[in-house]
């Protein structure tokens, strides 16, 4: 079953992105190195390669479920609270011969207001600035 693109740009903070949107509510998002060579999408190929980086669960309330994590002894990280549209914490799952990252993500907007306000260019805009910004180094 295809997925139907929703959002995506070639240089969002540093990187580029397409997200995907599937029946049911999951989505699916591709990350690539932007202009950033110092980025986190960087440092993460040049450690372990191309491949999985995180997986994101939305929730209701992350703060309580930060809590809930810390309690049962669990490492999170990168927790911001700042922005209400877009909050969110990490945990590292080590894997054999690599990691992934697992994002807790609190929004105050719906899914699809998030398509309507973030930015949002055709997909093949997207993917043909993205390859020509990715840095040649890697």
């Amino acid at each position: 079953m295809p997925g139907e693109y929703r959002q995506g740009d070639s240089e969002w903070n540093g990187f580029a992105f397409a997200q995907f949107a599937f029946p049911g509510g999951g989505r699916v998002e591709i990350l690539a190195p932007g202009t950033d060579t110092t980025g986190f999408v960087v440092k993460f190929r040049r450690r372990y390669g191309e491949g999985l980086h995180h997986v994101t669960f939305v929730v209701d309330d992350l703060h309580a479920e930060v809590l809930r994590l810390r309690g049962k002894g669990q490492h999170v990280f990168g927790e911001s609270y700042s922005d209400p549209h877009w909050m969110e914490a990490f945990i590292n799952l080590p894997l054999h011969g690599g990691r992934v990252l697992v994002q807790l993500a609190e929004s105050d907007l719906t899914a699809e207001e998030q398509d309507r306000a973030w930015k949002r260019k055709a997909l093949g805009a997207v993917l043909e600035e993205a390859a020509k910004k990715r840095p040649s180094e890697l």
